[in-house]
């Protein structure tokens, strides 16, 4: 009974030694290497024995001052120390500091809505006031709030944070959030939040300029809004209190909708008319929760049509979500936002990656802008494109966003292509399935091939934050190039073992924080293969995609050079001088021994006149070498 158990045994620690063995082959920082030393992770990418992390949950009550274009708000943070280390201080992401005057940005954003930041009025640390005007203390560096504490946070210790503060929403420069006009709002990024401490940094001192995105901790939200006449709210989280907010009709439609697999309209254009929309006409207070969530925003809208449609997205435990569709009377194609999201979920759910939705439901929310789409979680804040195919792509990448980062809770400010990557792929086969003739997949291709190789061309493994004062560089790195690095991934090792490697990385780092190197080190360990010769090329070096037919033999040879050396798929249209045509096709893992250029032979009892080298969907920087004509 112990023989197969010891076979085993032996081969996993062979492989572990493998792995272990490969590591000097991948570059990894000091700090990472760390986490193996101190056993937060596994050399293996697994979540290691010591492995932690930090949370939080807030109580809030926020008014927002639509007229001010303000909201004042009040905070109990209950902050879990859940790592072997003693906190001196607390360093809070103030993000609409990003407006404070004096402050480092990205790019020249005017005047306009600049201010003298968040107004920190009050806050305590376990009953002990806080003299925020100490600057011995109390310290700002960019988007960071620092504080100094007289009693330390211990490990495995908690403390209470209370907060009271007022922070100045964007009007002319809504950059990821603002106020759109007078009726709408969409509101993020709004709170002090407490950074990330991890197990790599420490405590996260990146600061937001606005070109890099965000990384919070998993946390829990109990938020109680406070709006004027008239609004609407939609948040992350559920409602808690519809009875008291919305009237009857609303209520009743609000319920349903979650059951019914067709488009509910939860309020229409004539129930604004009729004024049955809410309750009553008086302030009211919209209570929300969210458990387990990176961030916590909300839209506030009058005059907002609400559309709603449910949803079963685990179809083992038969559990449904609701989806929301929210948007300005007028606004041209919203009226399909609902059911786009709902296609777009239930290919996420149960094809790729094909993993139940993680969240009980999910908003679009429309600012009514053209463009523009910004997601947190549980919530979109989009603009309206006016062609289809483009609404529908933005609902995809924006929803997807749910599992990339917010249920994998990886860092966006260091590596967004571990989210941006992924949903800049996904959308392709719904978008390319309804609208052929939009071309979404070869348009990614294209897009990441005609800057391939040029200077702007950096490897993805370079942090983001670094990227910020070049745009272009970035949204290569985080976008295009691991979009296509993820497509030519899934060619290489098949797509069950591709969706396997995928999903097994997802459900051991789901609610966590995983780095490049776990998910590298899960790759390999579920596809049981080293797969350095395509990690190191795409993510890590200065590869590029071009290709070239370097040569045909007399005797049926054809030699292609992989002058780039990124592994990529093989193509080849052979036209014979018996005119017949033939087509050969190898997958990227062609490469896999790392050659410059590989040999293929053509069919027997055929004579070869041309090669052609390629298609539109493998990107090519040089496309003038991949033809080539046999001459007697």
């Amino acid at each position: 009974m112990q023989k197969p158990f010891f076979i085993i045994s032996i081969i996993l620690f062979a492989f572990i030694l493998t792995i272990q063995g490969q590591q000097d082959s991948y570059y990894f920082s000091r700090t990472i290497q760390k986490t193996f030393a101190e056993q937060t992770r596994s050399a293996m990418g697994l979540p290691a024995v010591n492995y932690w992390q930090n949370s939080s949950d807030y109580y809030i009550s926020a008014t927002l001052q639509s007229a001010e274009k303000s909201i004042d708000g009040t905070a109990k943070i209950y902050y879990f120390n859940n790592s072997p280390d003693t906190l001196e201080r607390i360093v809070f992401n103030l993000y609409q500091d990003i407006f404070r005057k004096g402050n480092s940005r990205d790019w020249d954003m005017g005047t306009a809505d600049l201010h003298d930041g968040m107004q920190i009025k009050k806050m305590k640390v376990d009953e002990l006031e806080i003299d925020v005007t100490n600057r011995k203390k109390v310290g700002r560096n960019g988007t960071k709030l620092i504080v100094d504490l007289d009693n330390f946070i211990l490990p495995h210790d908690s403390a209470l944070i209370s907060l009271e503060w007022t922070v100045k929403i964007p009007s002319k420069r809504n950059l990821r959030m603002g106020n759109y006009n007078d009726s709408t709002f969409f509101i993020a990024y709004w709170f002090p939040q407490i950074a990330v401490y991890d197990d790599i940094d420490g405590w996260d001192m990146i600061s937001y300029n606005g070109s890099v995105e965000f990384y919070n901790d998993f946390s829990n939200f109990d938020v109680q809004l406070n709006v004027p006449n008239d609004f609407v709210v939609w948040a992350t989280g559920l409602l808690q209190n519809p009875e008291e907010v919305l009237h009857p009709q609303v209520v009743s439609r609000f319920h349903e909708a979650k059951e019914r697999d067709e488009v509910s309209h939860i309020i229409k254009d004539e129930d604004y008319k009729r004024n049955m929309v809410l309750k009553n006409k008086t302030n009211q207070t919209w209570h929300f929760k969210a458990e387990n969530a990176t961030d916590f925003s909300f839209g506030a809208g009058i005059g907002m049509l609400w559309d709603a449609v449910g949803l079963e997205i685990d179809s083992t435990t038969g559990r449904r979500i609701r989806i929301d569709a929210v948007y300005p009377v007028g606004v041209p194609h919203y009226e399909n936002v609902a059911e786009y999201s709902r296609m777009s979920i239930n290919y996420m759910s149960h094809v790729m990656p094909g993993i139940p939705f993680p969240y009980p439901k999910m908003t679009t929310f429309c600012s009514g802008k053209k463009s523009g789409g910004m997601e947190t979680p549980m919530m979109a804040n989009n603009g309206a494109p006016d062609e289809l195919s483009n609404l529908l792509g933005l609902t995809f990448h924006e929803i997807a966003h749910s599992y990339m980062p917010f249920f994998m809770g990886t860092n966006e400010k260091k590596y967004a292509w571990m989210d941006e990557g992924w949903v800049t792929l996904w959308p392709h086969a719904l978008v390319d399935s309804l609208f052929p003739e939009y071309k979404y997949l070869e348009r990614t291709i294209a897009s990441y091939e005609n800057a391939a190789g040029s200077e702007t061309d950096i490897p993805p493994m370079v942090p983001n934050y670094l990227l910020g004062a070049n745009y272009s560089s970035l949204r290569l790195a985080s976008y295009s190039r691991p979009a296509v690095a993820y497509y030519f991934l899934e060619d290489a090792l098949g797509e069950d073992v591709f969706k396997y490697a995928l999903t097994t990385y997802m459900n051991r780092w789901q609610g966590k924080h995983p780095v490049p190197s776990d998910f590298f080190r899960i790759f390999e360990l579920a596809a049981d293969q080293d797969l350095q010769w395509f990690f190191k090329p795409w993510f890590f070096e200065n590869a590029y995609p071009d290709m070239a037919i370097r040569k045909i033999t007399t005797d049926r040879k054809i030699v292609v050079e992989n002058k780039g050396g990124l592994p990529l798929p093989v193509y080849l249209e052979l036209l014979f001088t018996d005119g017949t045509k033939q087509v050969m096709n190898f997958p990227s893992s062609v490469w896999s021994n790392n050659e410059s250029s590989i040999i293929i032979e053509g069919p027997e009892g055929k004579y070869i006149q041309e090669v052609q080298l390629g298609n539109t969907l493998i990107p090519d920087s040089n496309r003038s070498d991949n033809r080539m004509l046999l001459i007697d």
